[in-house]
């Protein structure tokens, strides 16, 4: 028998990666409620000589229809454009293969990730997926509260200590697609000063190894490349990439190169790029660049880069896939077919590739609306 509970209900309101205010209510109805219930006319209608086993049969198969299990999904940062894109599969994959598939509410707050985290282990889930949203640390108490209720707990992004397995990208790989195509299109198509150029590194090390691992290869191998170190901002918001690249440019007219270690700080920057068209300046003396594969970066993409081009790269993760491995890993897990993390590839995305990122937002569609 499991719980079943309606979902969790968020209240939007503020930027992908910083909001606020989320409630929650819950069903203690069980599936057993529904599947056991046998009426004294369906009892005396047996025949006396038969035992009427028929309606206990029938019970076990609609309850291992009905869910094998729970599985929690904590992303923490709900609101993020992409969330429906990983959610949406996640609850299909999970139901296809019998399972309830609940989710939490933080909302960017790290706070009420942890309070979310606690309410999974309260009902008693089977599994918990979680992105450590401001790392490890303030959840690592809760998470070793779920192992000792006999929890699997696997960690999205990341692994978590204590955890079973964990869903983690190959990011190291992803960002040296980026930094190289940065450094292709310098050698290549930069109508600038190769001598006499500055760019930009958006990074945001508050999630660890998860975060580092994106931005490191990058600094690295244009440092490498070019001897220019990089102008950095911890920014993952799209208002915080607009308003840092504008300070940069006061100070930096010469910037060229733009890389976020998101899509979202990387579409402010592409704005702010776009002011400085306006006033003037050519197209082709910009290079715009993030990870993930957001939606809003993939559109531009699928339309040549956007104006003038500037956006010309995504490592995009194909979040559908994405989505589905946050219910196959931990349910597998639980089935027993595997104790060993999932890694997920990153698909390099450039104007270059319009059709292929026309055919990504095509798959999307059913989970956002479009």
């Amino acid at each position: 028998m499991t719980k079943r509970m309606m979902k969790l209900l968020a209240a939007l309101l503020a930027l992908a990666l910083i909001a606020a205010a989320c409630g929650d209510d819950d069903d203690d109805g069980t599936a057993a409620d529904e599947t056991t219930e046998v009426t004294a006319a369906e009892t005396t209608a047996a025949p006396a000589e038969e035992p009427a086993d028929e309606p206990a049969e029938e019970e076990e198969a609609m309850e291992d229809e009905s869910s094998g299990g729970t599985i929690a999904f904590s992303y923490g940062n709900e609101t993020a454009g992409i969330y429906p894109i990983v959610a949406g599969p996640a609850r299909i994959q999970a139901e296809s293969r019998g399972y309830e598939f609940i989710e939490g509410a933080a909302n960017g707050d790290c706070d009420q990730q942890v309070r979310d985290v606690e309410n999974f282990i309260v009902q008693q889930v089977d599994a918990i997926v979680v992105l450590p949203l401001c790392g490890v640390e303030p959840l690592q108490a809760t998470i070793d509260q779920a192992k000792e209720a006999g929890i699997v707990v696997v960690g999205y992004s990341t692994e978590v200590p204590n955890g079973d397995a964990a869903i983690v990208y190959q990011n190291v790989a992803g960002a040296e697609a980026v930094a190289n195509e940065a450094l292709r299109w310098l050698e290549e198509d930069f109508t600038g000063d190769q001598n006499d150029f500055s760019w930009v590194l958006f990074t945001f090390d508050q999630c660890g190894s998860a975060c580092t691992d994106r931005t490191d290869p990058i600094r690295q191998l244009i440092v490498d490349a070019t001897g220019v170190e990089p102008l950095e901002a911890e920014v993952v918001a799209e208002a915080d990439g607009l308003e840092a690249t504008e300070t940069f440019f006061q100070s930096n007219p010469n910037l060229a190169i733009v890389i976020g270690i998101n899509d979202a700080g990387a579409l402010g920057a592409y704005q702010a790029v776009l002011t400085q068209i306006a006033a003037g300046r050519d197209a082709s003396e910009f290079f715009v660049a993030g990870m993930d594969g957001q939606n809003e970066a993939l559109v531009l993409l699928s339309e040549g880069g956007g104006e003038g081009g500037v956006y010309r790269a995504s490592g995009a993760l194909i979040l559908d896939d994405l989505g589905r491995a946050v219910a196959d890993l931990p349910i597998d897990i639980l089935e027993g077919s595997t104790t060993e993390n999932l890694e997920l590839p990153y698909e390099l995305v450039t104007p270059a590739d319009a059709d292929r990122a026309t055919a990504i937002l095509d798959a999307y569609n059913e989970f956002t609306g479009g």
